[in-house]
């Protein structure tokens, strides 16, 4: 993980925000859809969240903090269609993956 990211292992009062950042992501792809959310702990202790939308692949998301305190809802692996748009976080930055599928800053 990228020394600017770390994992939340606390996610009671960040949920909401997670769900939003997911949507928001699915959105800006594929439209008004609604996935499906499916919040669950890593094997190191992070959290993550499995979305799922009818009809089409889960897509799992690592559910990290940067190092300003933005959240940021991750896909891991980051679809290839993905990459060139990026992923924005709760500040507005946007992130994608560098060519060792490390997430780095876009803009």
């Amino acid at each position: 993980m990228s020394a600017a990211l770390e994992e939340v292992t606390e996610l009671a009062a960040l949920q909401p925000t997670f769900r939003d950042l997911i949507h928001q992501a699915f959105a800006l792809r594929l439209g008004n859809v609604e996935p499906a959310f499916d919040f669950h702990r890593g094997w190191n202790g992070g959290w993550r969240c499995r979305a799922t939308i009818p009809g089409k692949v889960p897509l799992d998301f690592a559910l990290l903090r940067t190092s300003a305190g933005a959240l940021l809802a991750f896909p891991v692996p980051l679809p290839t269609g993905w990459r060139r748009r990026g992923i924005q976080d709760s500040a507005g930055v946007t992130w994608t993956v560098d060519d060792q599928g490390m997430p780095i800053r876009l803009r």
